[in-house]
């Protein structure tokens, strides 16, 4: 990435931090503390830069778009909580750190992620209610679209618990199709979603909506399938991923199929080019 596209990635993180630390910090008791170490403790925030960016490329106010940004990495930490719990991945580090149940309890844990989940709603309307802020009928279309985001995202979730213990030699057969549909909830319907959400704030019509979220899915499986390489040699025993069932060789050349299309519809769109940049910069980091 270019180092003017360098600067506008971390303006876009310096504003989105800023609006989830004024969303979060009056939050009280420990629900409160666990909502901000799991939020605040880090993080690209590549999902609330894509519905900043999205929004500027097709003519909207950047500004209007910010509280938007943030429930989008709310709905994202609040499923990062979720997902590291024992009774579903069992993971006891997160970014480097405690996962949020290690340091304040699993029924705390808990709380945080559904009250992350709320307030990332309630963010997210706030700015209908803004005379500067986006029309009141495309704040429902948000809420609409990070509704049915989350959705899929717990839907596959409960696919990735179900293929657990997949092997050649199981009774359970698991193909492609299978696989990616897996990644189409889990990881891209949060990806498209935040696409969406920065169109709509621009008040951008159907068309370039779809645009945005056939980007999203696209990055969306190129940014998983990236993800699932990097983890390869440190998979737990029993996990399924793309990588694990069809091996480095085949993951690869996805891999850079989807990047591919992300970058062939990103030249689609006005001002491309850091979308452009932002494929190779999700897939490579």
């Amino acid at each position: 990435m270019n180092s003017k596209h360098e600067k506008r990635l971390a303006e876009y993180r310096k504003v989105i931090e800023k609006e989830l630390l004024q969303a979060l910090l009056p939050i009280e008791f420990s629900v409160g503390e666990a909502m901000r170490y799991s939020t605040l403790g880090g993080g690209k925030r590549l999902r609330g830069v894509l519905t900043l960016e999205f929004c500027k490329a097709f003519g909207g106010d950047v500004a209007k778009a910010v509280p938007v940004a943030a429930a989008v990495e709310m709905i994202q930490s609040f499923s990062l909580i979720h997902d590291d719990l024992p009774c579903m991945d069992n993971d006891d580090f997160r970014r480097g750190k405690p996962s949020c149940h290690k340091q304040y309890g699993e029924a705390t844990a808990f709380l945080a992620g559904d009250a992350l989940l709320a307030n990332a709603f309630n963010t997210a309307c706030f700015t209908a209610f803004s005379p500067a802020g986006i029309k009141p009928a495309n704040a429902m279309s948000v809420v609409s679209a990070l509704s049915n985001a989350t959705m899929e995202m717990i839907k596959g979730q409960q696919l990735d618990m179900d293929f657990e213990g997949y092997s050649e030699d199981s009774d359970k057969k698991i193909d492609e199709d299978d696989i990616i549909n897996m990644y189409n909830r889990k990881t891209c319907a949060l990806i498209s979603a935040a696409c969406v959400c920065g169109a709509i704030c621009a008040d951008a019509p159907d068309s370039d909506i779809h645009l945005a979220r056939s980007y999203g899915v696209s990055l969306g499986l190129a940014f998983q399938i990236a993800d699932d390489l990097l983890d390869l040699e440190s998979e737990k025993a029993g996990k399924t991923t793309y990588a694990t069932v069809f091996g480095v060789k085949k993951s690869r050349k996805k891999l850079k199929e989807y990047s591919d299309m992300a970058v062939k519809i990103a030249a689609r769109l006005p001002k491309s080019e850091f979308l452009r940049d932002l494929v190779e910069y999700m897939t490579n980091n």
